[in-house]
């Protein structure tokens, strides 16, 4: 036994002071490379060339270089019409108005993973030629955690007049569903930093059908101080939150109006920065409509839900329905950003003469 043992710390000696000679100990390993196609292929910049994403912007990745998996392709934009979002069920879309370009997207169901979470906010950066910009270390599309804030079926995500953040956790598709809505704070969306709730307030529509005890809702407008939900019916009826003196009780809704027009079942709404239009969609098709300025508050949506559109359009979606649940104007502009279920964006004008000339 000594013997043996005796051989085997020599030999252990020799290996350990023999001279590295470079020789892979396992020759016959893979390593892994990131194989998926280059932004080019879906529409995004000519591989290798070089990208501008402003101060402390990535380069493009260069030929053979070795990224984690679930990164980002490195600083690349991404052209909206050909990508796809990162998760599916995207629901609710809203413009941060502290960082130009820069829109939040949440889903409103699916399965949930590390990498694709449900409790949280998604990031888009819109940049010119209608192409997604890198937000974070080179992620075109990333996400923050939202803490304190389950995900039992959020539908829209709007800004307050103080930036803040509110998630609507209004859909309740049974009609008995608890719903609530979420106050957050916008953080700084190239770090790390997740969003925090602030407040929450548990609400219910006070009209809901036989056998119920809510309606289901997707879509929800911030508008001169107050919060608007649109119930998920015929004519799409709005009803103005009314908030309690003491945090956490119960919001009550009050019905401000329906629209004249056959839009039903609505999922998305949203106002122009100048205040003349409101546009508002379904799954597949979106509406327009004109708007006086100078109104305010309820009176402003009494006047624009009795007109009549003053275009409407569909959503070319490649799958056949892209089911639409997310839509924001872009800051400044006339044109529709909407996410869809499927993964599909897209980014069109308000207007039919506008939509004749791209």
């Amino acid at each position: 036994m000594l013997i043996v043992l005796a051989a085997l710390l020599v030999t252990a000696a020799v290996a350990l002071s023999a001279p590295d000679t470079g020789s892979d100990p396992w020759p016959n390993a893979r390593p892994w490379r990131d194989e998926r196609p280059a932004p080019a292929a879906q529409g995004g910049l000519e591989p290798g060339a070089p990208v501008d994403a402003g101060p402390g912007g990535l380069g493009a990745r260069q030929p053979g270089e070795q990224v984690a998996p679930f990164a980002a392709p490195a600083g690349k934009p991404v052209a909206i019409h050909t990508a796809d979002l990162p998760a599916n069920e995207a629901s609710g879309l809203v413009a941060s108005r502290r960082f130009p370009g820069v829109f939040y997207w949440l889903r409103d169901g699916g399965g949930a993973t590390a990498q694709r979470p449900r409790a949280a906010l998604w990031t888009i950066k819109l940049g010119a030629d209608a192409h997604a910009l890198p937000v974070r270390r080179g992620e075109n599309f990333p996400f923050a955690q939202v803490f304190a804030a389950p995900n039992g079926d959020w539908e829209d995500v709007v800004l307050d007049d103080d930036d803040n953040l509110w998630i609507g956790d209004i859909g309740a598709n049974d009609c008995v569903s608890e719903q609530y809505l979420y106050r957050t704070l916008e953080p700084e969306p190239d770090t790390d930093d997740p969003f925090f709730v602030t407040a929450k307030w548990p609400v219910s529509f006070p009209d809901p059908a036989e056998g119920c005890r809510t309606r289901n809702a997707e879509a929800m407008l911030w508008l001169d101080g107050e919060l608007y939900l649109f119930a998920k019916t015929a004519n799409s009826p709005v009803y103005r939150a009314v908030f309690p003196a003491e945090r956490g009780a119960d919001v009550e809704l009050e019905p401000v109006a329906e629209f004249d027009a056959a839009v039903n079942k609505i999922s998305v709404s949203t106002v122009s920065t100048d205040r003349t239009r409101l546009t508002v969609a379904g799954h597949a098709r979106y509406w327009v409509f004109a708007a006086d300025p100078a109104l305010r508050g309820d009176a402003y949506l009494k006047r624009a839900l009795q007109g009549r559109p003053v275009h409407t359009g569909t959503f070319a979606s490649r799958a056949g329905n892209a089911s639409v649940e997310g839509g924001s104007y872009v800051p400044g502009t006339h044109d529709l950003l909407f996410v869809a279920e499927n993964k599909e964006m897209f980014l069109l004008p308000d207007a039919p003469s506008a939509a004749a000339a791209r």
